[in-house]
């Protein structure tokens, strides 16, 4: 699957190409280390991006790999891919939804707070010393036509 995706925002514009070793997104290649879902053509597609130390990759995907999963069960959800860096040190979790209202419930759903309850405290990676390397992000992107 070869995907254009179109910024919600912005003017930008990005490449998606489903490989038989993992996942490019722009110039960047990703092996799936979690997967849940089918991959849609048509769909909101939301690219969290998490920069973590090097030395912590394995802290974070043992984090992050035993999720609560309850993401999959929200209404409008299609998929999701944990994605890890080949050459360099930013995860990807590339989420699908039906809609971007679909997506922004998901954020101010219970469910989320549950997933996020760690974040901002000392438990959380976000606090937990030399695990990311900076603050994640996330974008919105829509299937170009």
């Amino acid at each position: 699957m070869n995907l254009s995706l179109q910024h919600i925002e912005k003017e930008d514009s990005l490449a998606l190409s489903v490989l038989a070793t993992g996942i490019e997104v722009g110039e960047k290649e990703y092996e799936i280390i979690d997967q849940s879902g089918e991959l849609k053509e048509n769909a909101v597609h939301v690219l969290n991006y998490v920069p973590v130390n090097h030395e912590a990759k394995e802290r974070f995907e043992m984090r992050f790999l035993s999720r609560p999963k309850l993401i999959e069960k929200e209404a409008g959800f299609i998929s999701i891919r944990v994605l890890r860096p080949i050459t360099d040190s930013t995860y990807l979790i590339l989420t699908q939804w039906e809609t971007v209202e679909a997506f922004r419930d998901w954020q101010s759903s219970k469910a989320y707070q549950h997933a996020h309850k760690k974040r901002g405290t000392k438990e959380g990676l976000d606090k937990e010393k030399g695990v990311l390397s900076g603050k994640p992000y996330h974008h919105l992107y829509k299937t170009k036509r």
